[in-house]
């Protein structure tokens, strides 16, 4: 009996979701953060072999039970210099296996739309879209490096937009909220300084520490806090920005299908007005994704196989229960 293998490698956590024949679920597990730009090329190969390990081994058989697999990687294609020594060292990892690599949005519009077209917005440690138009053409925008303030909308942009108005209400540029007193309580903070030990010298800036913060972010709009649902407000219409990018470069029926994935939509109820507003010119339409990408790679590696997917092997991936 064949197997598939999806790999959707983030920011933050890399899944791996081995299915059988007709998509049922034969393993599963999560890992480590696994973006080569970030983490290295050497960590993100160690995290996949982990991984393909642990579900053969779940499974109980071994790598050449797999007939193909679909690899998402988050920065996959944006540096073209680097994707033939990251394709190389990728294929070395795993000699004959039948092996598809993309970036980790192609899994989630995979998806999310069951390859049809539309736009999915990704949000979760950092940001990016991707559309499929009518006539097939891909289209991407966002996602550009967060260093210098790119992934607008994402987790760690989220996390960053708290620190800054925390640090404007510790010395007054700004007036305090909630904010203020919430962090400094969560973090055990016996000054607003500590902040500073806090991400820069306890968590030495790491993006996966900082996007954690988007979850207190969250938990201060559902109280009521002004600055923290401007915050989601400016999040959603950074999104929007990428949708409209991504619109008008491509050929879409209307009303447009935006779907979405990643731990900032949590927040759904903070974003969904503001990002409906900033599209109101565009009839769209926004859709609860049909799979998760990880459970998208699987639709993926089923095409690398040369194989469709009808509505059972579908069934099963709904119900793989990720």
């Amino acid at each position: 009996m064949s197997s598939y293998l999806s790999v959707d490698c983030g920011g933050t956590k890399t899944a791996f979701l081995l299915c059988g024949e007709q998509g049922e679920r034969k393993a599963f597990c999560v890992l480590g953060p696994a973006n080569y730009m970030v983490n290295g090329t050497e960590q993100v190969m160690a995290v996949l072999r982990d991984g393909v390990e642990q579900v053969c081994a779940q499974a109980e058989i071994s790598r050449a039970d797999i007939r193909a697999a679909f690899i998402a990687m988050a920065g996959f294609g944006d540096i073209p210099e680097d994707m033939p020594g990251l394709i190389r060292r990728t294929e070395e990892e795993f000699p004959g296996l039948c092996l598809v690599i993309g970036n980790d949005t192609e899994n989630a519009l995979a998806g999310s739309l069951l390859c049809g077209q539309g736009i999915h917005m990704i949000a979760g440690t950092g940001s990016i879209g991707l559309g499929c138009d009518k006539n097939g053409l891909q289209v991407r925008s966002g996602g550009w490096h967060h260093l210098f303030g790119g992934d607008e909308g994402s987790a760690y942009w989220i996390g960053c937009r708290l620190v800054q108005h925390f640090t404007k209400q510790a010395d007054g540029r700004e007036a305090k909220s909630e904010l203020f007193s919430y962090l400094m309580d969560a973090y055990e903070l016996h000054n607003p300084q500590a902040v500073l030990d806090l991400v820069i010298e306890r968590w030495e800036g790491r993006r996966e520490d900082i996007a954690s913060l988007s979850v207190h972010a969250c938990e201060l709009a559902k109280r009521g806090d002004a600055c923290a649902r401007q915050i989601f407000a400016e999040a959603a219409r950074e999104l929007a920005l990428i949708v409209r990018s991504i619109y008008t470069q491509g050929v879409f029926d209307e009303p447009l299908r935006i779907s979405y994935s990643g731990g900032v939509f949590r927040a759904m109820d903070y974003l969904r007005g503001p990002f409906d507003e900033a599209l109101s010119d565009i009839p769209h339409r926004i859709v609860e994704p049909q799979l998760s990408p990880v459970a998208g790679g699987i639709l993926l590696a089923f095409r690398a196989a040369g194989e469709t997917f009808g509505q059972e092997r579908l069934q099963n991936l709904r119900q793989s229960g990720v």
